[in-house]
């Protein structure tokens, strides 16, 4: 692929809009649960870009006209020598660039990836507001929205049963313990769990159906288990008594 200005502007102009949808993204993010990934040729996605670069380039042109409209009303305002403008410089081409100073195009750069910050994190905060997670978060988290809006109001865990596929005869190894994250694939199938304070027990398959065989074990503190390894997760909902959760809501208020 040959570089030119053509592609040079195109990738400047389209930064905005991946900086609104890794806001976007990185705001989604839950400590129990990653959002699904984008699909390859994602409609949804490609909006968001869109959107993004619509929504980002207003604020940068908008901040422009304001601060011209600035210095035009007050005289608290100096000189650089270039037009700080960097979105006449663009509408100017090529030849505008060359000819511009050192300086210049730094300023030009700078001014343009602090717009793509500020649009990313305007992106961040709106998808974290209950009037917009509260209709997207069922599409990032697809079948497990219901768990993850439990735990986001904090008075809640959830606990998880995983049925490996490490067996023996007619023993099946199973964990069960506290969820303290999820990951899901792009089909919504569970990629990893993370369970805290695991119980080891083993399932056991008769004619007469399933049996939960436990022996004695130490718990397990930390355990990761991925996909390859799953045969079967079942998930509980379990609100946390009411003397914990205002034992934890003090806490850190105190902190």
């Amino acid at each position: 692929m040959t570089f030119s200005y053509s592609l040079f502007l195109a990738l400047l102009l389209l930064f905005l809009g991946l900086c609104f949808w890794a806001g976007w993204r990185v705001g989604e993010r839950t400590d129990f649960l990653s959002p699904t990934p984008d699909r390859p040729n994602s409609t949804v996605t490609l909006f968001i870009v869109v959107f993004g670069t619509i929504a980002g380039h207003l604020l940068g042109t908008g901040f422009f006209a304001a601060q011209a409209a600035w210095c035009r009303a007050t005289s608290v305002c100096f000189d650089p020598g270039f037009d700080p403008n960097i979105y006449r410089a663009l509408a100017r081409g090529g030849a505008g660039a060359r000819d511009a100073s050192d300086l210049a195009l730094e300023m030009w750069l700078f001014a343009m990836l602090l717009i793509g910050a500020a649009t990313g994190s305007i992106a961040h905060w709106l998808v974290q507001r209950e009037a917009v997670s509260g209709k997207t978060d069922a599409i990032a988290f697809g079948w497990l929205n219901p768990a993850v809006q439990a735990v986001k109001k904090g008075d809640s865990f959830v606990v998880a049963y995983v049925l490996t596929k490490t067996s023996h005869e007619c023993f099946t190894i199973a964990y069960e313990g506290t969820v303290q994250q999820l990951a899901l694939d792009e089909e919504q199938s569970i990629r990893f769990v993370v369970l805290n304070d695991v119980d080891r027990f083993l399932v056991k398959i008769s004619e007469n159906g399933l049996e939960r065989v436990d022996a004695p074990s130490t718990p397990i503190t930390q355990l990761q288990i991925t996909a390859v390894e799953i045969a079967n997760v079942a998930l509980e909902v379990v609100r946390a008594p009411d003397m914990d959760v205002a034992a934890i809501e003090a806490e850190d208020a105190g902190s």
